[in-house]
């Protein structure tokens, strides 16, 4: 006797996505995301970063406190130094995110760059082309235009997406943070050690430099030619 696979299916998978997708919560996912599908999903790619960074960042200074390999008195900059880059890249990713996912800035960066493959003379050549095919020579040029503007719109939202990704991940990470991150780790640690007390300085990481001054003895030849100056001047 087989066992049916349906009741298995429909009790375990099927029945719980239909309860989930009736949601309060996940209809106003389906409504932003019908609203402007780009951004939704970009929004979804960065905060999914943020997630992971602001994760990371967490494991990174309670593992640098907790280093047995780290100095006692230079664990808190270890420390400091991870949690202001972390905090950095993620403040960092936001804003270059809703910056650069604004319709106007991504209007602007796209007119800059291809805007010039959507002016009069190159849509007149691709009409001019598309009427060359057999199924295409009929397209009065209403339609003609009115797919072309369409076709710049959804090319301008997968650019947004793709412009957000990037500057929020790469130039964001890559490029500004490691500028700020190093000297504002100073200013980190002066705030996460407000209330500590005094650490005694580690014998590896002290300054073993003498700095008090101490008499510096000449070689022994200066020495000697000094004296056979002075016996040549009284003779």
């Amino acid at each position: 006797m087989g066992i049916s696979v349906k009741p298995i299916v429909d009790y375990a998978i099927r029945k719980p996505l239909k309860a989930l997708s009736e949601t309060r919560f996940l209809k106003h996912v389906e409504k932003q995301y019908r609203n402007d599908n780009v951004k939704f999903i970009s929004g979804i790619g960065v905060t999914s970063i943020v997630v992971k960074d602001g994760f990371g960042c967490y494991l990174y200074v309670k593992q640098s406190l907790n280093n047995d390999k780290i100095p006692e008195d230079k664990r808190k900059f270890v420390a400091a130094l991870d949690l202001a880059n972390g905090g950095l890249m993620i403040a960092t990713q936001l804003l270059m995110h809703f910056t650069i996912s604004n319709k106007k800035v991504q209007t602007w960066m796209f007119e800059k760059i291809y805007g010039k493959y959507f002016k009069r003379p190159a849509t007149k050549s691709l009409q001019a082309l598309l009427a060359k095919n057999d199924k295409l020579k009929n397209l009065s040029g209403d339609d003609f235009h009115k797919g072309v503007k369409k076709y710049k719109k959804d090319i301008i939202g997968a650019f947004g997406c793709l412009t957000s990704l990037v500057a929020s991940s790469v130039f964001a990470k890559r490029v500004i943070v490691p500028f700020i991150a190093t000297p504002l780790a100073d200013k980190t640690k002066a705030w996460m050690s407000r209330n500590d007390k005094p650490i005694q300085t580690h014998k590896d990481t002290k300054n073993t430099y003498d700095t008090e001054e101490k008499e510096i003895i000449k070689p022994t030849s200066e020495k000697k030619t000094t004296k056979l100056l002075a016996n040549i001047q009284t003779k």
